[in-house]
């Protein structure tokens, strides 16, 4: 990769580590398929764990290359094949629960869990972030799974729901883990002017809030594959909140969050109504066309072909009197008989 040092997105990340941890996920991700295809005789939950290894490993990775400065276009084009991974591995897991006897043990996508409820907040965002919206009902569906654990139960995942889908879950103002969480709990629900301080203050502690996960640390003892706040910036993004304050922090993702609002001005531009083109009389036609006089609103009068230099005429105005009047583009043209209305 051309000039690592500077194209990596945290500093913890050698361009060595890098190529190493990636070959090491492809090689995981790899094996874990060739022993689900394997005929041999497999331990006891072998299958779900090496489906699990398959879609989590794939998440890590995608991190990871975002770490190393991957362009967000690459990784826009990696995430739906990782969320049919985990869609694979969720449509066959067992519930401890409905084993006999039941185990109480979690689901794997229980929020009550503090890796589970990461991995969800990650994936939403990931989604968000990167264009990909119509995935996250999938997510919200595997969460629902277990719903009577799940939903009602925590008051910023189902704040951060209702941005996302519209629809409503009533929950206390409760914060399953509140550390790290409660500030970011808050900003979901405080006045505007209040958000960004307690953004920054969630994106200050949130590596810390962060050590009972398994990759807490791992930048000095495991496969590290970068610590991001992607929480933060999914709020960011859903409430519109003014990141100046907290962008430059390490763990604050903030190419994804100008790509997603950048990505977000584009639609708004797309859909928002174009204005006219218009000219008034004496002053000549810009290209060849149909324009007309607007009568009213949605209304137009003496609708009429134009070459490109024709000077426009006087017509007859609103109060029905010939005289200047306006002529507004109704549609560009190549030719055609002239309509009067």
């Amino acid at each position: 990769m051309t000039d690592f040092k500077n194209t990596r997105r945290q500093k913890f990340l050698s361009e060595k580590d890098y190529l190493d941890n990636e070959r090491g996920y492809k090689y995981g991700i790899k094996l874990s398929y060739e022993s689900l295809a394997s005929e041999k005789p497999k331990a006891s939950g072998a299958d779900s764990s090496n489906r699990w290894s398959i879609a989590s490993e794939s998440l890590q990775l995608l991190l990871l290359d975002y770490t190393a400065g991957k362009p967000i276009e690459e990784l826009k084009a990696q995430l739906p094949e990782i969320i049919e991974r985990f869609n694979v591995y969720v449509a066959q897991e067992v519930s401890p629960r409905s084993k006999s006897p039941p185990e109480n043990v979690a689901d794997t996508f229980e929020i009550t869990q503090l890796d589970a409820y990461v991995y969800v907040f990650w994936l939403l965002a990931l989604c968000k972030l990167l264009e990909h919206s119509d995935f996250i009902p999938t997510i919200i569906g595997w969460v629902d799974n277990t719903r009577k654990f799940n939903r009602g139960r925590d008051g910023l995942f189902e704040n951060v729901v209702r941005m996302l889908t519209g629809t409503c879950v009533e929950a206390p103002r409760v914060v399953l883990h509140a550390v790290p969480y409660r500030p970011l709990a808050s900003a979901t629900v405080r006045a505007p002017e209040e958000r960004p301080a307690l953004v920054k203050e969630f994106v200050e502690g949130w590596y810390k809030g962060m050590k009972p996960t398994y990759w807490h640390g791992a930048h000095t003892d495991g496969i590290y594959f970068g610590y991001w706040c992607l929480e933060a910036a999914l709020v960011t993004v859903l409430w519109d909140i003014d990141d100046s304050s907290y962008r430059d922090n390490l763990v604050y993702p903030k190419d994804l969050v100008d790509f997603a609002r950048e990505r977000e001005a584009v639609a708004r531009a797309a859909d928002a109504p174009k204005p006219h083109i218009s000219r008034r009389t004496g002053e000549q036609c810009p290209h060849a066309g149909r324009w007309g006089v607007l009568e009213s609103p949605g209304a137009f009068v003496q609708e009429r072909f134009f070459k490109e230099g024709d000077a426009f005429p006087e017509g007859v105005g609103r109060d029905g009197k010939v005289g200047p009047v306006t002529w507004i583009v109704m549609g560009r043209d190549d030719g055609g008989p002239t309509r009067e209305a």
